[in-house]
């Protein structure tokens, strides 16, 4: 139970756990037994766990909601929405629209991760080149200059002495580099004020913000398709759409904004005044509104917002290694260049 507890399902695995309770729902397969059938199939034995448990608080005759609620491995938009199904009576069908959107989310998840992850194995590979150019051949050219009676520049010799310094030191050095910066990792991730930082920066970055404003778009259409579909209000679907925005500015806006539509203001109006949206957006989710088919609208502008999104990420992956490789070109031939010279004048000066 502790560990199921400690560990908490991705998108692609609440993808296939509600697509196969929803067949379990429909082939009319008590949920417990069938539940323990999937646990004796699960990949991984963490899996295993939690599906095990699962069928044991199933076992004392509880909702499956209230299972998963117990448990705390499964998110509180899904926990909501199995609630919804359990009450209206068509929890097979809710599950298969959850499986659907957790399937839509780990896509996006996986292209988003694919983009950024290269981007930083290139840089730490041009660290790399960097560090092996100070390290390995500057002090070379410093050898050569000092024999023929030469010095190298400032900002030559400031790296060389950098990189003297940090081999001296290492042994304390980079285990230092290594504890600041995994401490900045985790108060980014886990500090209130560290998430806020990190969660304005998406929103405000020159090239990543326009590209997560429309991930955030994507993602609020996505679920409030799926929660309108399943016949919540709007109100409702609104607070729920908060938990999985992932960002705590962007939650915040959309909760200033159902404080506002239940005060008496128009969608449109509410949702502009977030700043979150393209307007666009806000005019096609307005007029789905007043047409009452705002289910139909969601989805459809979820689908747009992720092809614009997938687009948005080719592109960016297309821009960002040429660009790079001309970052390494100019820094690499810069500290060449400031070294060469000077040589070249001493050899032109002996020739």
């Amino acid at each position: 139970m502790t560990q199921s507890k400690k560990y908490r399902l991705e998108s692609v695995e609440l993808a296939w756990l509600c697509e196969q309770i929803a067949l379990i729902q429909k082939s009319g397969i008590p949920l417990p037994e069938g539940i323990e059938l999937l646990a004796e199939s699960a990949d991984l034995p963490r899996q295993a766990g939690i599906l095990e448990a699962l069928a044991t608080e199933m076992r004392k005759m509880v909702p499956l909601s209230e299972a998963m609620e117990t448990l705390q491995s499964f998110p509180e938009y899904l926990i909501e929405m199995v609630k919804v199904g359990e009450v209206s009576g068509n929890l097979d069908h809710v599950l298969h629209s959850l499986a659907e959107y957790y399937a839509r989310d780990a896509e996006l998840r996986r292209k988003v991760r694919s983009t950024l992850v290269y981007p930083v194995i290139l840089l730490l590979m041009m660290l790399a080149i960097i560090v092996l150019l100070v390290v390995r051949v500057l002090p070379v050219f410093s050898e050569i200059l000092a024999s023929f009676g030469g010095t190298m520049p400032p900002f030559s010799q400031g790296l060389l002495s950098l990189a003297t310094f940090v081999a001296r030191h290492a042994i304390w050095l980079i285990p230092l580099i290594v504890i600041v910066v995994l401490g900045l990792v985790l108060w980014f991730r886990r500090s209130k004020i560290g998430r806020r930082l990190s969660d304005g920066a998406r929103l405000k970055l020159p090239i990543l913000g326009p590209l997560y404003q429309r991930i955030y778009t994507s993602r609020f259409s996505t679920s409030l398709s799926y929660m309108l579909n399943s016949g919540i209000d709007l109100d409702s679907a609104l607070m729920m759409t908060e938990a999985v925005m992932e960002n705590t500015l962007v939650s915040e806006r959309i909760a200033v904004c159902r404080e506002e539509i239940r005060n008496g203001e128009d969608l449109f109006t509410a949702l502009k005044a977030t700043n979150l949206f393209p307007s666009l957006f806000v005019r096609m989710l307005a007029l789905g509104n007043r047409t009452g088919e705002m289910d139909a609208v969601m989805g459809k502008i979820a689908r747009t917002y992720e092809n614009e999104v997938d687009n948005r990420l080719t592109r960016l992956t297309g821009l960002i290694e040429p660009l790079l490789v001309l970052i390494l070109s100019l820094i690499v031939g810069g500290i060449l260049l400031t070294v060469m010279l000077p040589l070249v004048e001493i050899m032109s000066s002996i020739g």
